[in-house]
């Protein structure tokens, strides 16, 4: 009798609260491969719409200057030590801009003013 399955297989998890969907992928050689995948268009044309919209304006307190998308922010949260924890939340922003809100805080991202 053959072991494991003879075909790859995927179990679908569906979409969580937070959007996130998770998918687990039993390949027939007995990998298996998690995959967890979201919807970010929303989010990107909110993050466009309040750039646009704080144009102009000044920090004050309270600004959020983005969106991270669930998977990062559940990766992101995990770092203790808040100065390392500041630092991934910069990068992630220089790695995806599109998911910034506050427009100076998008022009500062890479040394603009």
């Amino acid at each position: 009798m053959a072991e494991g399955f003879q075909e790859s297989v995927t179990i679908d998890e569906g979409v969580n609260e937070q959007g996130v969907r998770t998918r687990f992928h039993f390949e027939s050689d007995g990998g298996l491969v998690l995959q967890k995948t979201f919807d970010a268009e929303p989010i990107l044309r909110e993050a466009e719409h309040a750039r646009q919209s704080t144009a102009g304006m000044g920090w004050g307190e309270g600004r959020i200057v983005g969106t991270i998308d669930p998977v990062s922010y559940g990766r992101i949260s995990l770092i203790k030590d808040r100065a390392e924890r500041d630092k991934a939340i910069l990068e992630y922003f220089r790695e995806r801009p599109k998911f910034v809100k506050f427009d100076r805080y998008y022009k500062t991202l890479n040394g603009g003013s």
